[in-house]
């Protein structure tokens, strides 16, 4: 079997195509100097290995001997993994967008110009034969290639207008530079027109969890008296029900096909869990319903046992498809379900999933919570009694082993420093409600991994695998680490981890921020010269790295008393305005910074021993006040920065409660500290 240049990648989506008779290149220079050499135009094919439709692309066509021999025919074929070059994918997700004005995805199938890398078409999945009302992809390559060979002067024209109107994406607007006064309002009608009054969530099919607009609808404590928090609620227990969480083995799968969250796409996605656990723990810790604890702590476990490498970092996904299928992994038969149950046990996993009804993919049964009536799903009414709920338990646990035997989907196991960042802080938060060590071991032992192995001096990578750290990082990567430390400082503090803080965060200002006009670059200043430096503020499937360094900036720059960082945070907020201003439910993020400042930032600063300093510490966790409240117990050793120097221990414990740049008079008494949180 032939094999191509992609079987000396690392990148597990690569491998996939390692076999295709395709002649891939990954993108490097010999692939771009052999376009402008050869004057071919670049096929850009991008994707990701958990992605369904990204196999049924490289099967129908990329296999296919007759597709690839029109592909190394006409044109430099370049495969890129999306999570290892963010960089390119957001570039050329813009270009589809203007090509075609309609938001892309993947596969993303682009063509480029062979000397300046420039898109003149594109679009994402093609099938082999026409249908979707998408043209056969044989057809197509043969016309663009045609095409391309007979009108590339005005095809040169085209590129001087893509480039134009990729630079305006992100240049600064020349409107006032504020934020509007009323923006909790526009967020408040924005989530109301789009919410589903009757399944939850937002929009429409296909339902992502949009689990940035959950977090800030949880987080920030002003919405509680605005009478919304009904909305996030009742998403979270939609999904939680839905067959987009996965009631067997746990952890979620990455979105859902209706509208109803039935069916998903069945791939896992590291970053989706990691921020549907923060979400399930801020609705525990509202609402106090043990049925949010339970689906946190499901995806806790699926992480620590599912996703966690030997080294202690974590991998980035689980495939959709196995055995040739996607879902075959997941969907049952009824006849194995019985198989494996008592009959008592079979009439009640059936009443709760539903079994009776028929099946509801492809011929089999996908599990999600069945309600009898219309009535009993709005009102949740459990109909189940203790004895049957802890029967269910135990008959997932016996089909959970009948599976385990069955062939399981791959697994990504390369790791970004992104998104091991993200479950850092995520497996933190649980540890906060849950006080299970494990959960902290875990944390601690990813951060320990990250540092030692993916920063070297002061610049991080990207993506690690075969003991091998690729890329230089991304703005999300520092953004997201430095939040990580930031929140591990918060339950244990320590010199050598606030030194890493202060590394990232310099880096950030020195080598992300744009000086001029404000906000940070997605790509640091030593980058490789692309078509467009991305500089972008929204959310998408992961919070804004903008809004995630805003974050941490303020929150260590008041810890600090580093004006600087809160000047630079200042100048994001400046620059995103209009952003903001015009789509705030897109800027999440970035709002939950703006806010951070806006209503001054509650730093609590702690001075004495960790054992000391613990009751403390949960009585500030506890009050009405805790997502606001960012506490710190920090030990005498000194640490270089007078605001925290400066603080002296009075007594065995010693508060410090500073509001914005303003700190008051330390509090040597317990009772007096829990008084002036209540008046926060």
């Amino acid at each position: 079997m032939k094999i191509n240049r992609l079987s000396k990648e690392s990148s597990p989506y690569l491998l996939q195509h390692a076999n295709n008779p395709v002649d891939w290149f990954p993108w490097n220079n010999d692939a771009l100097e052999k376009a402008k050499n050869e004057k071919k135009p670049i096929l850009l094919s991008i994707g990701y290995s958990a992605c369904h439709w990204c196999h049924v692309m490289a099967h129908e066509s990329f296999e296919d001997i007759d597709t690839a021999n029109i592909m190394n025919k006409n044109f430099i074929n370049i495969k890129v993994d999306r999570e290892e070059r963010p960089d390119i994918d957001k570039i050329y997700q813009n270009a589809q967008i203007l090509l075609n004005q309609r938001t892309g995805g993947w596969p993303l199938t682009m063509f480029l110009s062979h000397d300046n890398q420039i898109p003149f078409y594109g679009g994402t999945y093609f099938p082999k034969e026409q249908k979707y009302n998408l043209p056969a992809f044989k057809d197509l390559l043969t016309k663009i290639s045609e095409y391309y060979k007979k009108h590339y002067d005005e095809i040169k024209k085209q590129d001087d207008s893509m480039i134009k109107a990729l630079d305006s994406i992100y240049k600064p607007s020349k409107k006032n530079n504020f934020i509007n006064e009323d923006i909790n309002e526009s967020f408040i009608e924005n989530i109301k027109s789009s919410f589903d009054k009757e399944m939850g969530g937002f929009g429409s099919a296909p339902k992502f969890p949009q689990t940035t607009i959950i977090l800030h609808a949880l987080k920030y404590e002003g919405y509680s008296k605005k009478d919304i928090l009904y909305m996030p609620i009742r998403s979270l227990e939609a999904m939680q029900e839905g067959g987009i969480n996965d009631h067997i083995g746990g952890g979620f799968f990455r979105y859902s096909v209706d509208d109803i969250w039935m069916i998903p796409h069945f791939e896992k996605m590291l970053y989706d869990n990691a921020l549907l656990l923060e979400c399930y723990c801020l609705a525990y810790q509202i609402t106090k319903k043990n049925k949010f604890y339970k689906t946190a702590l499901s995806i806790s476990l699926w992480i620590i046992n599912d996703m966690k490498s030997e080294n202690g970092n974590f991998y980035s996904s689980i495939d959709a498809d196995s055995e040739g299928g996607e879902g075959k992994y997941y969907i049952w038969d009824t006849n194995e379900i019985k198989s494996c149950l008592t009959n008592d046990e079979y009439k009640i996993f059936s009443n709760r999933f539903g079994l009776e009804k028929g099946p509801n993919f492809e011929g089999k049964y996908h599990l999600y919570y069945f309600y009898k009536n219309k009535e009993s799903f709005r009102c949740k009414k459990n109909i189940f009694s203790k004895a049957e709920l802890i029967k269910i338990d135990s008959s997932i646990k016996k089909l959970k082993s009948v599976r385990d035997r069955r062939k399981s989907p791959e697994i990504d196991k390369k790791s970004l420093t992104s998104w091991n960042a993200l479950t850092i802080s995520s497996l933190i938060k649980f540890y906060n409600i849950s006080k299970d060590e494990q959960f902290l071991v875990a944390a601690e032992d990813c951060l320990e991994f990250v540092l030692a192995n993916m920063l070297v001096g002061d610049s991080l990578y990207a993506t690690y695998k075969d003991d091998t750290p690729k890329y230089n990082g991304y703005l999300d990567d520092y953004a997201f680490l430095l939040n990580s430390i930031i929140n591990f400082l918060m339950i244990k503090w320590s010199k050598y981890y606030l030194d890493y803080a202060v590394i990232l965060a310099n880096k950030l200002v020195e080598d992300f921020h744009d000086k001029k006009n404000g906000g940070f670059f997605f790509t640091d200043n030593n980058h490789e010269k692309l078509i467009q430096r991305p500089k972008p503020t929204s959310d998408d499937a992961t919070p804004s790295g903008n809004g995630m360094a805003t974050i941490g900036l303020l929150k260590l720059g008041f810890l600090l008393g580093q004006d600087n960082y809160i000047r630079v945070a200042e100048s994001t907020f400046s620059y995103s305005s209009v952003y903001i201003n015009e789509a705030v439910t897109s800027h999440c993020t970035l709002l939950d910074g703006y806010l951070m400042l806006r209503n001054n930032i509650v730093i609590i600063i702690l001075k004495g021993e960790s054992d000391n300093c613990r009751i403390w510490k949960d009585i500030a966790m506890n009050s009405k006040k805790s997502n606001a409240i960012n506490i710190f117990t920090v030990t005498k050793e000194k640490t270089g920065y007078e605001n925290l120097d400066n603080k002296k221990s009075l007594s065995e414990v010693t508060a410090y409660i500073c509001i914005g740049k303003t700190c008051e008079v330390p509090i040597n008494d317990i009772k007096d500290f829990s008084h002036r949180l209540n008046l926060l």
